[in-house]
């Protein structure tokens, strides 16, 4: 299995242990997303309960199991640990704007499964520090637990390194390869769009994945501190009309930056 170029795993330790009933055992103790750890116990000791008769062991059993494939999907995502407690309950929303932010970010959630077929995007854009990154990352995680999708998360200078770094000669990865995991994920949130200097190898490599994931009828959630105007010359009129074709919506952001604060 190869190896994420920008999702992560959860860091485990195991210790030596011995159930009563298998025998030795490696006791491990995995790291959870959002910052707390969880120990799992004798893995024979699991599968039989989960597949067991009803009752309160199999419960634990089968909530386990979920937690365990829940939380590596959610590593998986790539969120940057000052992301990883961001949620759309937490978000603080006094303003009218950021009101309306947060119900659109609700309603691309709750309609996932729809706007999944469509391949419907979804554009967060506006002023530095007004809770962009944190909704669009509330929403990776949403649709990871809810709909059970994949997701990632990458900000544009990070994908604009990737591709660099592949050319070269001992590049864990090729240019290919970085590009067919953008490209093949249930959602792509692109954070920063435009915080780089805007060559245009950088313009065709994010236009690529843009079009690559039209064509595939895939989801692109992008964050912005550009104006659309200013957007559109940095990627091109016509992949800023893909983003928002078929109902894809845009939401400005144009309240101060809430950064010292708690937003």
């Amino acid at each position: 299995m190869r190896i994420s170029n920008f999702g992560a795993a959860p860091r485990t330790k195991t210790r030596a242990d011995r159930c009563p009933v298998h025998g030795e055992f490696d006791r491990t103790l995995v790291e959870a997303f959002e910052g707390d750890n969880r120990v799992i116990g004798c893995p024979r000791c699991r599968f039989d309960a989960i597949h067991g008769q009803d009752g309160a062991e199999r419960t634990e059993a089968v909530e386990s199991k979920r937690w365990e494939i829940r939380n590596a999907a959610l590593f998986a995502t790539g969120i940057a640990p000052r992301f990883r407690r961001c949620s759309l309950e937490n978000y603080r929303a006094s303003l009218e704007g950021q009101k309306l932010a947060l119900d659109t970010c609700r309603a691309y959630v709750d309609q996932f499964e729809e706007n999944f077929a469509a391949g419907r995007c979804l554009l967060l854009m506006g002023n530095f520090g007004t809770g962009k990154t944190h909704l669009g990352c509330s929403i990776l995680k949403a649709v990871v637990t809810r709909h059970c999708a994949s997701a990632l998360y990458v900000p544009a200078a990070d994908i604009i390194a990737a591709l660099k770094a592949s050319f070269g000669r001992d590049a864990a990865s090729s240019e290919r390869e970085i590009f067919a995991e953008l490209a093949g994920v249930d959602l792509l949130l692109i954070d920063e769009l435009g915080a780089q200097g805007g060559t245009e190898f950088e313009r065709q490599s994010l236009h690529q994945i843009i079009d690559t994931r039209y064509r595939n009828m895939l989801p692109t959630i992008i964050t912005s501190n550009l104006p659309s105007t200013e957007l559109a010359a940095y990627i091109g009129d016509r992949a800023l009309d893909r983003l928002r074709e078929n109902g894809g919506q845009a939401v400005v952001f144009d309240w101060d930056s809430a950064r010292g604060g708690d937003q």
